[in-house]
């Protein structure tokens, strides 16, 4: 009687201790994944608009187009991986601003980013100035909404004791 009630207490004792190590892994993993995008779309992002910047003093635009189209394939991953989450409620929040953030800039790759790809030197200045007022608030709303959900996942993290 004794030798089963011990180990009804440890199989009880093991059955608690790896429900709670799975859910530290599953926040570890959703913390890793999130802050790896948001590193990456930051740093995609950026690479594009620096390439913009120098194409508007060279007037050379064909060099935007391999970086536009690693974006968004780089953004078509990035949404499935964050769609594929499990989500708990927890979590919800933190990735529907992830994936909110990651529509809106799929919807600026696909958009609005391809119109500078045609100009050149003899493109007409109201255009070029139409065009670039588009994009003008883009990387400033970007990097905004990366430091907020990094400040989300922070929370996140401390509450969670993840690194």
């Amino acid at each position: 009687m004794h030798k089963s009630v011990l180990f009804f207490c440890l199989a009880l004792t093991m059955l608690s201790a790896s429900c709670s190590f799975q859910k530290k892994l599953q926040s570890q993993d959703f913390y890793s994944k999130l802050i790896v995008i948001n590193d990456s779309l930051d740093k995609l992002t950026t690479e594009w608009h620096s390439l913009r910047d120098q194409a508007s003093i060279s007037k050379n635009y064909a060099a935007l187009a391999p970086s536009r189209i690693a974006l968004g394939a780089y953004i078509s991953r990035s949404r499935s991986t964050v769609a594929n989450i499990v989500t708990t409620p927890e979590i919800e929040q933190i990735k529907n601003e992830e994936d909110a953030l990651l529509l809106n800039q799929s919807s600026m790759v696909a958009e609005v980013y391809p119109n500078f790809e045609q100009f050149n030197e003899y493109t007409p200045k109201d255009i070029m100035d139409k065009n670039i007022g588009l994009v003008s608030n883009d990387l400033m709303n970007e990097k905004s909404k990366v430091a907020t959900i990094k400040k989300m996942l922070d929370v996140f993290a401390a509450k969670n004791k993840l690194k």
